[in-house]
């Protein structure tokens, strides 16, 4: 693991401070939406700097993960030791043209993704959740340390969107 890399791991276990990642991630669909309750398009568009993403992509994102992750959930629990491979999110947001996109479908969609990633989680034995993969950036990642990180990637987002309608007083 890149010293890149294990700074942002610290830094993500940093927003869990301990808290049950099923929990979070049980309520941050509803956090997502309640983030950006009363924002127009053009605000949910606007970047707060250059390089940097709009509100609109990273709900696009963070719908990306929901897809990305179940299937490494999936693959973890049902095929343990398999390769899962890293991908360039930032590319995936320009390419897919989070920008265009429009709020209220991204949150149902994270929501609906969401509720059916828990369920597979949560629909096995427990011990499963010791199950790895073999993640091409970050090593072995057991099931249960995926939730984790999963649970505080989303209260990162979180902050960001806040911060950004701090910036600009929405």
């Amino acid at each position: 693991m890149t010293p890149e890399i294990r700074a942002y791991v610290r830094k993500i276990e940093g927003y869990r401070a301990g808290r049950s990642p099923v929990s979070l991630m049980k309520t941050a669909p509803a956090k997502f939406a309640r983030a950006v309750v009363g924002l127009n398009a053009a605000q949910m568009r606007r970047r707060p700097a250059r390089g940097k993403w709009s509100i609109i992509e990273i709900l696009g994102h963070l719908h990306d993960t929901e897809i990305v992750y179940g299937y490494r959930y999936r693959l973890a629990l049902s095929q343990p030791g398999s390769d899962i491979l890293g991908y360039d999110q930032a590319r995936w947001v320009v390419e897919l043209r989070h920008r265009r996109s429009n709020a209220k479908r991204l949150l149902e969609r994270i929501r609906i993704l969401r509720e059916g990633n828990l369920d597979a989680v949560l629909g096995v034995p427990r011990p499963y959740w010791k199950r790895f993969g073999r993640h091409t950036e970050r090593g072995k990642e057991t099931v249960r340390r995926t939730l984790e990180l999963i649970a505080g990637h989303d209260l990162n987002h979180i902050d960001q969107i806040r911060a950004i309608r701090k910036k600009y007083g929405w």
